[in-house]
């Protein structure tokens, strides 16, 4: 944004004193500042270098103009429009206040002044505007060992190395390397209960290479379920019955149609005589197996 907003090319030392996060000893700047070029050019973003003295070349500015950086959107449509405005909304309640209430007045202009889609699973709460970001960026982007307060199902201690914090579904995760596990591990942001208490000085520790934060939230999704469909006696299999969607077969028995995951075998076996498994076919073969090994 610094080297887009500005008419003339900016020196380093310039850059450094307006952009946020060039702090510590010159060398460990010097490296952060190709890094951030690097990711820049990685994005596709084209940064103009020019010698700032005709007489001296080895002094150069950045610039990136708008011409090159500018992207051509074209006719969206309102759905497009929602996904661009929920960005900037999460966007500006981070870092980036004033960048993001800009977005969205530019979208206001284009028409996408409402979210009017429904994103499904408390997306739009925006468990994100938490105030920890500002810190979790600091450590990330410098390399930063820090520690905190985690509740989980006991309230610990954590001191991590921090690899990168990522939006699943909602709500913002960190991971990083658990220093006293020796681990990466997964922590949802939410449930940190204290400030982010910086341990290290900058480039305290290089992320993997082959880190890719996506590798890490798979522990996340959700657990693959299997449609099941089951005779069940009136008046029994209540637990069942409050999950699935139930019809009437006669007086004796009903039938419910219930999504189970990977334990539905013990799910199933509790409700003895009481449940009759009817579809899919595979996982009735399955159950009278395990039942006849029981004999």
């Amino acid at each position: 944004m610094a080297l887009l907003a500005t008419r003339r090319f900016l020196s380093k030392d310039e850059i450094f004193e307006r952009v946020a996060g060039y702090t510590g000893k010159r060398d460990a700047v010097e490296r952060m500042f190709e890094r951030d070029k690097d990711d820049l050019r990685a994005l596709g973003i084209i940064i103009q270098v020019k010698p700032q003295d005709i007489f001296f070349e080895d002094e150069v500015g950045y610039r990136i103009l708008e011409d090159d950086y500018e992207l051509k959107l074209g006719e969206l449509t309102p759905s497009e429009l929602s996904y661009l405005s929920l960005a900037a909304k999460i966007w500006r309640n981070q870092l980036f206040s004033q960048s993001g209430d800009l977005a969205l007045q530019k979208l206001e202009a284009l028409g996408g002044t409402a979210l009017t889609e429904d994103f499904g699973h408390g997306t739009l709460s925006l468990e994100n505007e938490t105030p920890l970001f500002p810190s979790l960026w600091e450590a990330i982007s410098n390399l930063r060992n820090i520690s905190f307060t985690y509740r989980s199902r006991n309230v610990s201690q954590r001191r991590i190395s921090p690899y990168g914090l990522t939006l699943w579904k909602g709500s913002w995760y960190l991971v990083g390397l658990d220093l006293e596990k020796k681990e990466i591990r997964v922590f949802k942001v939410s449930r940190i209960t204290s400030d982010i208490k910086f341990e290290s000085k900058p480039e305290a520790f290089a992320i993997p290479e082959d880190f890719r934060i996506e590798d890490h939230l798979l522990m996340l999704a959700p657990e693959p379920t299997t449609r099941f469909l089951a005779r069940v006696r009136v008046g029994t299999c209540q637990s069942l019955r409050s999950r699935g969607r139930v019809s009437g077969v006669d007086g004796e028995w009903d039938r419910i149609e219930i999504s189970l995951g990977n334990n539905w075998l013990e799910q199933l076996l509790w409700f003895g005589p009481d449940l009759v498994l009817e579809e899919p076919h595979e996982k009735v073969q399955e159950l009278v197996q395990v039942l006849r090994s029981k004999l």
